[in-house]
């Protein structure tokens, strides 16, 4: 970092690089004020005394430190990498990946700063670019590590290949997800704490392809290598619940929450395994949670919302989801939700509506043809209902939602023979459907 030399050496920064270097922040924060003091904005103190505000947690202050100190030295990129540090920290992903390519720019062999920006690809769900960025990395190190001295960058190549896998695992990838954390094993060796996240992402991609007894194995092996990991706790409930074991992936997901209350993926996980267990009202309290944190998380809004339709609450439901297609009027979901919500309070023009806009915007959607098509028929337009039912049914035959749907149609068609048979076929799928059930019984009754 460049700065002018001082006429001699300062005790105080002497000291405080020693306290910095050996960790002790609290006794190095001081001494750095003492010299910031004497010396103003030099740049470099500017960096330390930064460090030490970030290592107690004070961010907004570190970062504002930081950005005088660039403001002071404007091509030094250990400051832009810090800022993005801070940046992403603080949940301002575009906002850190701009200064990690920053960083790049002026230093490209800045290996930490490229896996940094891969992992903030992945942050923001851009997973074919966070798997081209690592794919690039591991393609530069792999040869350097053939020189000898470089043994250092091996961690390196185990965390690049570990995240490279990840994100493979994201993009549906799941066998050559599998291949790729099969040689970051090796290159992780004996470092415990990589080996349990390689494990608990093989795991992943194991339940991806549907080897769930073996994605429980591996999840239980990385847990036990490291169980005080809220991710890896979260892997593990996370896999138990799609292998359908709903009532035992509450506990692990519980256990990921108590080491990490903010950990916002294992809220939504655990409403959807509570939700699987019949713990129904727990489900709610959770994603109440979840938005309590950020009030715009979408898949919370959804998961709640598709609850409280579920539990007939559907004035609750609308009030959810109104601020949300407001703000999100393109989101098929949410207004496929929001439709739902309106059809159970009997405002079936505005529900017909959101459900003709969801369907411009994805026009095979199946469960969006066949709730416009129950729409249709409260409406008393059974006629116009059949065809969305057919096609619905024609992207997901024996579907019990879909089939019952198209029963009460052609109850209205009045086809009660082909209308019983659709119904039965329904409620053997789907014993406690509802509107099947009571469609079934009306039948009965004529």
């Amino acid at each position: 970092m460049a700065t002018a030399p001082l006429p001699q050496p300062d005790p105080d920064l002497q000291t405080g690089l020693q306290f910095l270097n050996a960790g002790w922040f609290d006794r190095a924060e001081p001494l750095f004020r003492s010299a910031y003091g004497r010396y103003g904005d030099r740049p470099d103190i500017l960096h330390y005394l930064a460090v030490c505000l970030a290592q107690r947690g004070a961010y907004p202050e570190a970062e504002a430190l930081w950005r005088k100190a660039l403001t002071k030295d404007p091509n030094e990129p250990l400051l832009t990498y810090n800022l993005a540090l801070m940046a992403r920290r603080q949940g301002r992903l575009d906002e850190a990946a701009k200064h990690l390519r920053d960083t790049i720019r002026r230093a490209p062999n800045h290996l930490e700063a490229r896996l940094a920006l891969a992992g903030v690809q992945i942050d923001l769900g851009r997973f074919t670019a966070a798997e081209r960025e690592l794919a690039e990395f591991i393609e530069k190190i792999d040869p350097a590590l053939q020189q000898p001295g470089n043994e250092g960058l091996k961690p390196l190549q185990a965390r690049a290949r570990n995240m490279l896998g990840h994100a493979l695992y994201r993009l549906g990838a799941f066998a050559q997800s599998l291949q790729v954390l099969d040689m970051a094993l090796v290159d992780a060796g004996e470092d415990a704490a990589r080996r349990a996240q390689i494990t608990g992402d093989r795991a992943l991609s194991l339940g991806g392809l549907g080897h769930h007894d073996e994605a429980i194995a591996e999840a239980e092996a990385a847990v036990a290598l490291m169980p005080h990991s809220a991710s890896l706790q979260h892997v593990l409930g996370f896999v138990l619940y799609f292998a359908g074991r709903a009532a035992d992936a509450v506990p692990p997901i519980q256990k990921a929450l108590e080491l990490d209350p903010s950990f916002a993926p294992a809220l939504k996980t655990l409403a959807l395994a509570q939700s699987a267990a019949g713990q129904i009202d727990d489900a709610v309290d959770v994603l109440r949670r979840a938005l309590k944190h950020n009030a715009a998380d979408r898949d919370a809004i959804l998961q709640l919302s598709f609850l409280q339709i579920e539990r007939d609450e559907f004035a609750s439901a609308l009030e959810i989801l109104e601020p949300f297609v407001k703000a999100h009027a393109n989101d098929v979901r949410a207004l496929n939700n929001q439709a739902l919500a309106l059809r159970g309070l009997k405002r079936f023009d505005e529900a017909r509506k959101a459900l003709k806009r969801a369907s411009r915007l994805a026009d095979d959607d199946p469960l969006i043809l066949t709730n416009l098509g129950s729409v249709l028929v409260d409406m008393g337009r059974a006629a116009e209902a059949r065809p969305l039912h057919e096609h619905a049914l024609r992207s997901l035959p024996g579907d019990p939602r879909l089939l019952a749907n198209y029963g009460i149609c052609l109850v209205a068609l009045g086809e009660r023979d082909r209308a019983r048979e659709t119904l039965d076929t329904a409620l053997a799928g789907n014993p406690d459907h509802k509107e099947a059930l009571a469609a079934r019984a009306a039948l009965d009754l004529q």
